[in-house]
């Protein structure tokens, strides 16, 4: 019973995935009309990302100036920002230097599931003015 159980959770869990992922890729990682985030999405992007990205994503924290951290409101914030490029910065984490000041974000790839990067993702993307 336990197996058949985790086997359904798994599959369901793939589905959601593919899913949201084929959301972002359609729309170009931009939610789907009407999207509302779910409280749980909202509470992770302000334990996870709000630190340095701020809660309406415009980076507007000591961290994020002192980073020189982009505002998410913003289209020049998405322009080249893929699916995959999305999910390997919060995965593998990011450490450079832009505007002459060190980023450098924390791999979140032992803390995060599959699908709360994607949720993330697309709740980000969904700051988006």
């Amino acid at each position: 019973m336990h197996r058949s159980l985790a086997l359904a959770l798994a599959l369901a869990s793939l589905l959601v995935t593919l899913l949201v992922s084929q959301m972002l890729l359609a729309e170009g990682l931009a939610p789907p009309a009407g999207y509302k985030p779910d409280k749980k999405t909202k509470r992770l992007f302000e334990a996870k990302c709000a630190t340095c990205h701020g809660d309406d994503g415009r980076a507007k924290t000591e961290l994020g100036e002192e980073m020189a951290i982009a505002d998410m409101t913003k289209s020049a914030y998405w322009k080249d920002l893929t699916l995959e490029g999305a999910r390997t910065s919060v995965l593998e984490g990011i450490k450079r230097v832009h505007q002459g000041k060190e980023q450098e974000m924390k791999p979140f790839k032992d803390r995060l599931t599959a699908e709360q990067v994607d949720a993330l993702v697309l709740y980000s993307a969904s700051l988006k003015k």
